[in-house]
C-alpha cells in the first residue's frame, strides 16, 4: 500500500505542476527526485540515477533524432517542398472531399506544434462553397491532423513511448496500426457523410503525381530506414538530413543556422526527465513492488491502463504528457514487461484524452480560424473519439 501512495503522490506532483504551466521537462525531473526522497534514496544515490539517465544510449539515441526531426521540419518548410506537396496533393485528389481530409493528413505527417493552423486555410479552401457549418470544418481539419501521431516515427510520443516500454520499434508501431486505421476509416464514415461527391474542375496532371513522390520522399525515407532497414532512430535522420543539405546544396554557415533555429532545448529536458523518471522507478523498487499490490487489490488493471494516460492527456493536451508521466508507472505496474496490447490501449486512452482536452493547441487554432463553436465542435468529436478508443479496447482483449 505504501509503494502505491508514493507512486499516487509523485504522479499527483506530477498533475499539479502540469497544471501550473512547468515545463514538461522540468516537471519530470521533479517528480523523479520527490519519488527518490519518498523512498528514502540518497543524494548520491539520485544523482547517480540522473546521470545515468541523462546518458544512457537510449536517452542520446532519442534527443539527437528528435533534434534531427526538427531539422528536416524546418528545412522542408523553407525549401518549399511543403507548399508544393500541398499543390500536388489537391491536383492528384481531384474530389473535394479527398482533398479535405487529406491535406490536413499532409501537415500531419511533420510533428509541427499547431500544425492545423497551416492545414485549416487548405480545408477551407479546399471546401470552396459546400454548404457545411464552420464546426463540420472545424472537425475535418482537427481529426485528419492527427492520423499520424499513433504511429509515425517522426513523433515525440511514438518514439518515448517505444523506448520507454522497450517494445521494438516494428512491433509497437504494428500493435498500434489499427488506432489510424480506425481514424481513417471514421472519419471518413462520420466526416463526410452528409456531403455529395463533387470533383475539383480542370484535368489531372500526371507530373503532378511525380511532384508528390519526390516531396513525400525525405518523409518516407525517414520512415523506411527506421522500419525497414531497422536504423536507430539518430542514424535515420542524420543520413536523411545530410542528404538533404547536400541536395539542396547548403553553405556550412547555412546549416549552423538550420540547427540553431530547430534545436529545441525543451526536447532535450523532455527526454532526459522522463527517461530519469522511469530510472528512479527502477531504483526505487516500485517496479517489483506495483504489480504485487494490483493482483492483491483486486484492482483491474485495464481501469488503471485508461485512467493514468486519459486524465494527464486531457489535462495537458500533449502525448508526451501522458506518455512521459505514465508509461513508466505502467512499466512498474505491469513488472516491466506490459503486453503490447496494454501499450496499445493506454495509447489509445491517452490520446483520447489529448483530443477531447481544451488545451490542446490544434483545437484552440482550428476553433479561431473558422470561427467555431466549441460545444457544437466536440458534440461532432465525441463519437469518432470513443470509437477509436474502442478500437484501442479491443486490442487490448485480441
Amino acid at each position: 500500500m505504501t509503494d502505491l501512495l508514493r507512486i499516487a503522490a509523485a504522479f499527483g506532483l506530477i498533475v499539479l505542476l502540469l497544471r501550473m504551466r512547468w515545463n514538461f521537462g522540468a516537471v519530470m525531473l521533479a517528480a523523479s527526485l520527490f519519488l527518490g526522497t519518498l523512498y528514502v534514496l540518497g543524494p548520491l544515490t539520485q544523482l547517480k540515477v540522473i546521470f545515468r539517465g541523462i546518458l544512457d544510449p537510449v536517452t542520446i539515441n532519442l534527443v539527437t533524432g528528435l533534434v534531427l526531426i526538427m531539422v528536416l521540419e524546418n528545412i522542408i518548410r523553407k525549401r518549399g517542398v511543403l507548399k508544393a506537396m500541398i499543390g500536388s496533393v489537391v491536383n492528384v485528389a481531384r474530389d473535394r472531399r479527398i482533398a479535405m481530409a487529406v491535406l490536413p493528413g499532409v501537415i500531419g505527417l511533420l510533428p509541427s506544434a499547431g500544425g492545423a493552423a497551416f492545414s485549416a486555410p487548405m480545408v477551407q479552401e479546399a471546401a470552396a462553397d459546400a454548404d457545411m457549418a464552420p464546426e463540420h470544418k472545424a472537425f475535418i481539419n482537427y481529426w485528419f491532423r492527427h492520423i499520424w501521431e499513433y504511429i509515425s516515427p517522426l513523433y515525440p510520443g511514438v518514439i518515448l513511448a517505444a523506448a520507454v516500454t522497450q517494445m521494438p520499434i516494428n512491433d509497437f508501431l504494428l500493435s498500434q496500426l489499427p488506432l489510424p486505421l480506425a481514424v481513417v476509416g471514421i472519419g471518413a464514415l462520420l466526416g463526410f457523410r452528409s456531403l455529395k461527391p463533387e470533383k475539383i474542375q480542370g484535368r489531372r496532371d500526371w507530373n503532378e503525381v511525380r511532384t508528390l513522390f519526390l516531396t513525400l520522399l525525405p518523409i518516407m525515407a525517414s520512415v523506411a530506414l527506421v522500419i525497414v532497414f531497422k536504423l536507430p532512430l539518430a542514424l535515420a535522420m542524420i543520413l536523411v538530413v545530410a542528404a538533404l543539405f547536400l541536395y539542396y546544396r547548403y553553405s556550412p554557415p547555412e546549416i549552423l543556422t538550420t540547427l540553431r533555429e530547430s534545436f529545441s532545448l525543451n526536447i532535450v529536458l523532455m527526454t532526459a526527465g522522463i527517461m530519469v523518471f522511469k530510472g528512479m522507478l527502477e531504483a526505487s523498487g516500485a517496479i517489483q513492488a506495483l504489480p504485487l499490490f494490483i493482483r492483491e487489490s483486486g484492482l483491474p488493471p485495464s481501469m488503471v491502463l485508461f485512467a493514468l494516460p486519459f486524465i494527464v492527456g486531457l489535462l495537458t493536451g500533449l502525448t508526451v504528457g501522458f506518455v512521459g508521466a505514465t508509461f513508466p508507472i505502467i512499466m512498474a505496474m505491469t513488472g516491466g514487461h506490459p503486453s503490447s496490447g496494454d501499450v496499445t490501449f493506454a495509447f489509445a486512452s491517452g490520446f483520447a484524452g489529448v483530443m477531447l482536452s481544451p488545451t490542446h493547441l490544434c483545437l484552440a487554432l482550428t476553433l479561431q480560424y473558422f470561427k467555431a463553436d466549441m460545444a457544437g465542435t466536440y458534440r461532432l468529436l465525441y463519437l469518432p473519439i470513443a470509437l477509436v478508443f474502442l478500437a484501442g479496447l479491443i486490442r487490448l482483449w485480441v
